[in-house]
């Protein structure tokens, strides 16, 4: 049994080489199908040498803008229903 050796390191196999562009006044980065994000948005973090991507979580502000608006039937009975609510803490007074 021949063994081959080459001069050329094998990558692992979650390592893939891709593209740098300007995109504006930024640099940006070609991430390839197999590394795509499920993410709106992400946080980079400088590690050494190394750039990091992490995908941010989304904020209830984000569902919130997800949704469809409200139709003015459906604005009038979410209306109705929070004035019967009565068990809510005012938000400018203080705990006690």
């Amino acid at each position: 049994m021949t063994q081959r050796y080459t001069d050329t390191p094998r990558r692992p196999p979650d390592v893939m080489e891709t593209t740098v562009f300007q995109s504006g006044n930024s640099q940006a980065v070609r991430i390839p199908k197999e590394f795509q994000l499920d993410a709106q948005r992400v946080e980079i973090v400088r590690d050494g040498h190394q750039l990091v991507l992490r995908p941010l979580a989304h904020t209830a502000a984000d569902a919130l803008l997800d949704l469809p608006p409200l139709s003015g039937s459906d604005a009038a009975a979410l209306d109705h229903a929070m004035a019967q609510v009565d068990d809510l803490l005012p938000l400018d007074e203080p705990i006690r």
